[in-house]
């Protein structure tokens, strides 16, 4: 039974991907399994999952997608654009900061779960923070960081491309489907998987998604020549699976318990969505690459999600990856150290 729901869902998201493809929206195989997955869960088959190791294999294949556009340039990009990225980042965590205390003040939640809840760029580890401490209410942090994450893949695309005038180029235009020029694809796959292996030894947030970018980024920095993209029937079906990961998070009872949350999660996340834009054009102005990549860059979504967004709309992904992961590094590393130290033991829980 359960090989027949996932064979099903694999099938209805490659479908609805397809459409999506040919209607010209990016990420198309990322939202098909999105919206297949949360269809199938809200229909016929609530306790639907999807298994983390096919999730983490999907992460790794687009971990070496976004790598691959590290380049000797991203570097002299990063050191010269350090305000603006650290600027952002801090924008991003204040306005995330004041969601939570709004939100806290017209809902049951208490102001810890809020703030995990909202925080952008750490769901998985503001989940293993709430599994470990029992003042968190852990259908709040779902939720919202659910909500936050399905509202942003869903809503910046379509607004990259309807807004902003964003194309998304023909596959051919993207990358080489694994026959143009630079070194093989299929070289770097040990790389890409040792980076992952490296990165979850060392306790790395997201680390089958950081490693592989680290490490291919790394070969390329060093290479100094171009790398192979991933064929496009390989990173579709990575896409599909990273969606129907997120799709499955979205769980009938747990919305239904924390129904009152729903319009703060998603009045929050347009909120986010909003300031990134305007933000995005100050850093569009002051840098000079374009406002689809500064609104992706800043978007409050996902590293893999807004990259694969960026790649299919032939945008500077390096730029998008430094702010995306430079955002995710703070909020994983430091953004912990910081809860400990306010909500500290003398916290009650309110």
């Amino acid at each position: 039974m359960i090989v027949k729901e996932r064979i099903s869902a694999i099938l209805t998201a490659a479908v609805l991907g397809i459409i999506f493809y040919r209607i010209e929206i990016p990420i198309p195989f990322m939202l098909g399994g999105i919206l297949a997955a949360a269809g199938i869960k809200f229909t016929v088959r609530p306790t639907l999952r999807w298994p983390m190791l096919w999730r983490n294999l999907g992460l790794l294949v687009g971990g070496y997608g976004v790598g691959r556009n590290f380049t000797v340039e991203t570097a002299h990009k990063f050191i010269e654009q350090a305000p603006g990225i650290f600027g952002a980042t801090l924008i991003a965590i204040a306005l995330s900061l004041i969601i939570a205390v709004w939100t806290w003040h017209k809902t049951f939640a208490n102001l810890l779960s809020c703030v995990m809840g909202i925080l952008p760029g750490g769901l998985n580890q503001m989940m293993l923070l709430a599994d470990e401490d029992k003042r968190v209410d852990a259908n709040v942090v779902a939720v919202e960081q659910a909500l936050r994450l399905f509202g942003v893949v869903a809503s910046v695309p379509f607004l990259v491309v309807h807004l902003l005038g964003a194309k998304v180029l023909p596959q051919a235009q993207v990358a080489a489907a694994g026959t143009g020029g630079g070194l093989t694809w299929l070289v770097l796959v040990p790389i890409g998987a040792a980076g992952a292996f490296i990165a979850k030894k060392i306790h790395m947030p997201t680390p089958y998604l950081i490693g592989p970018i680290f490490a291919t980024a790394i070969f390329s920095y060093l290479w100094g020549k171009g790398l192979q993209g991933v064929p496009f029937p390989l990173m579709s079906f990575a896409q599909i699976n990273i969606g129907l990961y997120i799709g499955c998070m979205l769980d009938r009872d747990r919305l239904k318990k924390t129904g009152q949350l729903v319009p703060y999660a998603v009045a929050g996340t347009a909120i986010m969505v909003a300031v990134s834009a305007v933000v995005a054009r100050y850093l569009s102005d002051c840098y000079h690459f374009s406002l689809v990549t500064a609104f992706l860059a800043m978007a409050p979504g996902g590293i893999a999600e807004m990259c694969l967004a960026g790649l299919s709309m032939g945008e500077d992904v390096s730029t998008i990856l430094t702010y995306q992961l430079i955002r995710v590094l703070i909020l994983n590393l430091m953004v912990p150290l910081g809860l400990k130290w306010y909500f500290d033991e003398n916290y009650d829980g309110r």
